[in-house]
């Protein structure tokens, strides 16, 4: 037994949710009316039963969110022990987004916006919870409430009290931020590579995840002209960059110092994930688009890691991320047909952007 073998029979089990490439053929090509009612006849339909007076593209978006938390809702409760702490891990891919979510409210000074739509699916923070904490009189107070709750997990939760009294001085978002950020993934490095070998695949995943997250914030730092080097918003282990990557932050800050795009992808082509970044990076250059980029870098990540993943110990946590990212790209593929039924994008381009888990 190796702790992940109930909780694995059970994801196994859910796999059969998951659309096939032939539903998917049945989905592409059709307008907004037809696309929410071959959604109503698929796995979609009591979410689509539901819901039918709202906005087509809104109904869409709000199908998929509640597909994606009914799957993985409950999936951290079907382990124990180690095998709960690394799942917890994998979760908080989840928990540090959302509770930087409640903190730029509570930075902003309300609630607004702040609902099931502004978390993303799968984590701790419940919106009651968050709205709880972002409702605070300021922000201090909504880090309080959120690290007596361990969120998003103890260690960060201690760095953000620390974060939260030097907001207090600076008023930095932008510091309490990446404090956070860096926390929470340098926690999650800590927690894999004390589970072992049999977490390999899982840090590997992390580690790619990180080393794109890493690019795109050289190249933000070098389009606003802001130095690499330690300041405001650097990471408690004095770093500007969030570790766990294979990527040295001497050569992410030599990108992010690059005076040229082409500079920029030159230095970034002689480094470890030149073979990844190298198409990417190649036609950001051509255009300078920061958002396709990111668009670019996780698409091709995530078809990436769903191969890997899949050929990985069924038995191991690597199970458990495949089904949290073959969601995941569920419901990307499902926004993607939902574009091109509203005519923000082709058909044919949908198609091609398309991920597979299998």
């Amino acid at each position: 037994m190796t702790g992940y073998d109930y909780g694995n029979a059970r994801l196994r089990a859910r796999r059969a949710g998951l659309l096939r490439r032939e539903q998917y053929a049945a989905l592409a090509g059709r307008e907004l009316p037809g696309l929410l009612a071959a959604l109503a006849a698929s796995g979609y339909q009591a979410q689509a039963e539901h819901a039918a007076s709202t906005r087509p593209l809104r109904l869409v978006e709000r199908l998929v969110r509640e597909r994606l938390a009914a799957a993985l809702g409950d999936v951290a409760g079907f382990y124990r022990d180690q095998a709960a702490t690394v799942v917890a891990t994998i979760f908080g891919r989840f928990d540090v987004p959302n509770v930087l979510a409640v903190l730029r409210a509570a930075h902003q000074g309300g609630t607004a916006g702040l609902d099931g739509a502004a978390l993303l699916p799968g984590g701790r923070l419940d919106v009651r919870t968050a709205r709880e904490a972002a409702s605070q009189p300021e922000l201090p107070a909504a880090a309080r409430l959120l690290a007596g709750r361990r969120l998003p997990d103890p260690d960060s939760a201690a760095v953000l009290l620390t974060a939260s009294r030097h907001y207090q001085v600076d008023t930095s978002l932008a510091a309490v931020e990446h404090a956070v950020a860096w926390a929470g993934r340098a926690h999650q490095a800590r927690v894999l590579a004390a589970a072992g070998p049999a977490a390999e695949p899982v840090t590997a995943v992390l580690r790619r995840e990180t080393d794109d997250q890493n690019l795109l914030l050289a190249l933000r730092l070098r389009e606003a002209g802001q130095p690499p080097g330690v300041a405001s918003g650097s990471g408690p282990g004095g770093g500007r960059f969030l570790p766990g990557g294979i990527v040295p932050d001497s050569q992410l800050g030599a990108i992010a110092g690059a005076l040229a795009r082409g500079d920029a992808v030159a230095v970034a082509e002689a480094g470890p994930a030149a073979a990844r970044w190298g198409p990417a990076l190649t036609a950001w250059a051509d255009t300078g688009d920061l958002a396709a980029l990111h668009d670019r870098l996780d698409a091709e990540r995530l078809r990436e890691d769903l191969r890997l993943l899949r050929a990985a110990d069924p038995l191991g946590p690597a199970a458990v991320l495949y089904h949290v990212l073959a969601h995941q790209a569920q419901a990307r593929n499902i926004r993607l047909l939902a574009q091109a039924a509203a005519g923000t994008i082709s058909h044919d381009a949908a198609r091609r952007q398309l991920i597979e888990p299998g």
